[in-house]
């Protein structure tokens, strides 16, 4: 179970000696907080360690070393500060036989790269750096972000050019998985519980982003076991697909009868709450109690729950787990720890959310072959001339890889290369019932495409287009308000204001007699005169677009 520090932290040279020195640092000034980073520096360079020096006679020298400087340990911990010296976790790692390592801490700032063999290994140690973080910047808010195979840990700075003050969360420290992906994260929300408790219980800042973690890992490995694969289950690995969704329904009686408040991390969603609420306190303290699960504040009664997206071709697998009250009492008490360590204001936080899905270019998709064909044709070109012409490998099968759109929209000038990418059949998509894909979708798409039946009414035709025209400006809105546009920072418009855009629309439409199939489709868009064109660069940036499939109500069974 031993964890181990990369090649470069052992002390060989200036820059390793520095980085040595932040380990030590870290670990004795969380015990002696009179004890500096510049003293940790002179206390290494006169004891000189050597890589495969004993940790107990490096420990008896590290003691005296200690004691000249005025700090005074007990003899476990000076073996823990010199195994750390010697780049493990602690002297019980370092004592233990070595295990395989399977985690991968990195911190931004200049410091030896650590191994894990486990969540319960790295837990202390994460906890350790982000107290002396703490300590040292007065750090309220670490911020964590999960991916598919690593974990970024994001503090608030200064936004680069903002003249109020607006700050921007910077990615601080890193945890990589090292091996298999699947179940990775399965003792992670216990490790990050730990940390949690450190931080908040003392006082000291909140965890953002863990909730959901903790929520996808409510059920182990044996109950999931015996679980249906229909809906499919949710996991600790969908952490990196879920968020909390904060709703209100006043109607106990009638559950989804209610509209959205706010969707994303705990922070966002607290934040949101009381931008939905100002007017109703109107500067008085928010008032909070629990009834039977669901929050209540004055007459308004808010449920919670947490979406989970399973990605797809076209159409994302949706789940929603209500929270227990278990789950929504411990976090209507983590709001009000926020409040205190923030000073009984929670700050504004970002909209939107960053999930994997949609939070980037697909490494495939698929095409419409014929089109393909004709646009090659067009140009002068077959399938095999127009690879071999640009170098680029990929066989004649509607699943490319993306960069072979972009090639063909580069290399041929293509006025809209979007037409290349293959609308989704009838049986891909999901009926909009009501909005509630919708919702999870808007804040990640960048556009709107449709397709409609050719003999529809004239009436039909514009009540659809204008429909459609409002419901993708509001989508550019709240892009835009997202970078800071027709907003003013000290006083955002609530997310509620356009949550409820995606059912307004599925409503103008059924008074049209219409209804509508959703899903995702990749999207080009020209960058041309928006960004530098740099060398081996694309004029086409990939994105997103929410794909409609609009029909007259009845004929899409």
């Amino acid at each position: 179970m031993a964890a181990t520090a990369a090649p470069s932290a052992q002390p060989t040279s200036p820059q390793d000696l520095q980085a040595t020195a932040v380990a030590l640092w870290t670990f004795v000034h969380l015990k002696v907080p009179r004890f500096t980073s510049d003293a940790a520096l002179k206390v290494l360079e006169g004891l000189e360690p050597r890589p495969d020096e004993d940790p107990k006679m490096l420990a008896k020298r590290l003691r005296k070393a200690l004691s000249d400087a005025g700090v005074s340990l007990k003899h476990t911990a000076v073996l823990d500060a010199a195994s750390r010296i010697l780049g493990h976790s602690s002297w019980h790692a370092c004592n233990r036989e070595p295990a395989v390592p399977k985690l991968k801490l990195t911190i931004a700032a200049q410091s030896p790269e650590e191994q894990f063999s486990s969540w319960h290994e790295l837990a202390p140690r994460l906890a350790e750096w982000l107290e002396a973080w703490h300590q040292v910047k007065r750090t309220k808010v670490f911020e964590v972000r999960f991916g598919s195979d690593y974990i970024l840990v994001c503090v608030p700075e200064p936004k680069k050019d903002s003249t109020e003050g607006e700050m921007e969360m910077m990615p601080t420290l890193a945890i990589h998985l090292l091996g298999e992906t699947k179940g990775w994260l399965t003792d992670a929300s216990a490790a990050f519980e730990m940390v949690r408790r450190r931080l908040e219980e003392t006082d000291k800042a909140i965890l953002d982003g863990v909730a959901t973690l903790q929520i996808c890992g409510r059920y182990g490995p044996e109950v999931l076991a015996k679980l249906p694969t229909v809906p499919q289950p949710v996991t600790p690995d969908d952490a990196c697909n879920s968020e909390l969704v904060l709703l209100r329904e006043d109607n106990e009686l009638m559950p989804g009868d209610g509209f959205e408040i706010a969707r994303g991390d705990e922070m966002t969603c607290w934040s949101q709450l009381e931008l939905a609420v100002k007017d109703e306190t109107r500067g008085m303290s928010l008032e909070i109690s629990l009834e039977e699960g669901a929050w209540r504040v004055g007459t308004g009664r808010y449920v919670w729950q947490m979406t989970t997206l399973h990605p797809d071709d076209y159409v994302p697998g949706q789940v929603h787990s209500i929270l227990t009250e278990a789950e929504s009492e411990k976090l209507l008490r983590r709001y009000r720890l926020a409040k205190r360590i923030l000073g009984e204001k929670v700050m504004r936080h970002h909209i939107t959310k960053q999930l994997k899905y949609l939070s980037g270019p697909d490494d495939t998709c698929r095409v419409d072959l014929h089109r393909v064909f004709h646009v090659l044709n067009d140009a002068g070109h077959d399938w095999d001339s127009f690879c071999a012409e640009t170098g680029i490998e990929q066989d004649k099968v509607p699943e490319v890889k993306v960069g072979f759109v972009m090639t063909l929209a580069e290399h041929l000038k293509l006025k809209d290369p979007n037409k290349l990418f293959a609308a989704p059949p009838r049986a891909k998509l999901a009926k909009a019932i009501d909005d509630t894909l919708i919702r999870s979708l808007m804040p990640r798409v960048d556009f709107v495409r449709y397709r409609t039946p050719r003999d529809l009414l004239p009436e039909q035709v514009e009540g659809m287009r204008d429909a459609i025209e409002d419901f993708s400006a509001s989508i550019r809105i709240q892009k835009m308000q997202q970078l800071g546009q027709f907003v003013a920072a000290s006083d955002p418009l609530p997310y509620l204001c356009y949550a409820g855009d995606g059912e307004e629309l599925r409503l103008r439409l059924e008074a049209l007699g219409l209804e509508m199939y959703v899903g995702v489709m990749p999207h080009l868009v020209s960058t041309e005169g928006v960004i530098k064109q740099l060398p081996n660069m694309w004029s086409f940036a990939l994105g997103h677009a929410i794909y409609l499939d609009i029909d007259r109500m009845g004929e899409g069974a």
